[in-house]
Order: C-alpha cells, then sequence, then structure tokens
C-alpha cells in the first residue's frame, strides 16, 4: 500500500479561493477573519500571500456557525 504525504498545512491565496470560493475568501481576508501568516517576496508582481490551513478551518467553522464576514450575526 502506498505512503499518502500529508496534506499541507500552508497554503497560497489560489488555494485559499478554491477551498471558500473568491468571494468569500476576499470577504473574509477584507473583514479579519483571515490574515496571512507570512508573505513571499518575488522579483515581479505583488507579495505572494500564504495562509495557515487552521485559520481557513475557522473561518469555515464561523461560516457553518452562521456567520458571514462583515455582516451582523443572526
Amino acid at each position: 500500500m502506498p505512503k499518502l504525504l500529508p496534506h499541507s498545512r500552508i497554503l497560497s491565496q489560489a488555494d485559499v479561493y478554491r477551498l471558500l470560493g473568491r468571494q468569500t475568501a476576499d470577504d473574509a481576508i477584507r473583514n479579519g477573519w483571515l490574515k496571512p501568516c507570512c508573505f513571499k517576496q518575488v522579483p515581479r508582481g505583488p507579495q505572494r500571500r500564504l495562509f495557515d490551513l487552521e485559520a481557513i478551518r475557522r473561518v469555515e467553522d464561523r461560516l457553518l456557525a452562521g456567520e458571514y464576514p462583515g455582516q451582523p450575526k443572526p
């Protein structure tokens, strides 16, 4: 049986968009629910933002509880 590698705990912004959807991820970032854990400098273009998987899970937990970033709690 092949040994599977563990899932990465660090995700790119593109990964975050795939997991949460672009609008929801942007709303979570804009409203302080999700912050990058570090930045990668690149020679051209903006810095690359990297995110912690556990922080994304916390956003998911809040969404599952009925909250949405930037909107009052129900």
